[in-house]
């Protein structure tokens, strides 16, 4: 079982704090978990240019992107994971989300793929929410991605170097059973 996580956020901390957690959950289980830091990547923007993809079904632009649409096919499941900015994900995730554009263009069935989707936020549960309903609503359900466990955390904006601080503020006090049942629901779905 190949699960697939892309994390968005632009710096080290809370998210990707997340992931490893959760990749630990989901290899003691026995899947196979990449985790992708869009950081670390070399996305451009997507420019429109429909008169390529939906003629080609395919993205012209050779970046980083050409690796992680492979990745996307081959794996199993997703974990979406991105800060909430303004209620709406990070810039580099809202990148990534407008290139994979092309599954849609090209009709990609991804009906058997399952995903996890998380945010994380220094504002109230609600406002996170917002965030989260747009990853899952807007891009997991136009790719026709089901959607097995979702959830926002809150956060501290400022770490201080403590990365580990979404498990230790007191803000999620069941943040790690809430992990494990996430890790759990995608195994199961993956499983059957």
């Amino acid at each position: 079982m190949k699960i697939l996580s892309v994390c968005g956020s632009p710096r080290k901390g809370n998210s990707e704090a997340v992931l490893l957690r959760l990749k630990q959950l989901l290899e003691k289980k026995g899947a196979e978990n990449e985790i992708i830091l869009l950081r670390e990547k070399k996305i451009e923007r997507c420019t429109g240019c429909v008169e390529y993809c939906n003629k080609n079904l395919d993205c012209h632009k050779k970046d980083d992107m050409v690796k992680i649409f492979e990745k996307i096919r081959s794996a199993d499941g997703y974990v979406f994971i991105t800060p909430n900015y303004f209620k709406m994900p990070t810039g580099i995730f809202k990148d990534f989300i407008d290139r994979c554009s092309i599954f849609y263009t090209a009709q990609t069935n991804m009906s058997g793929k399952r995903a996890i989707v998380i945010t994380v936020g220094a504002d109230v549960e609600r406002e996170i929410d917002v965030c989260l309903r747009n990853v899952t609503d807007n891009f997991c359900k136009t790719l026709g991605i089901p959607v097995v466990a979702k959830k926002s955390f809150r956060s501290k904006s400022e770490l201080k170097g403590n990365y580990n601080d979404i498990f230790e503020n007191g803000l999620n006090p069941d943040i790690e059973k809430q992990l494990e049942k996430m890790a759990d629901e995608l195994f199961k779905s993956l499983k059957k």
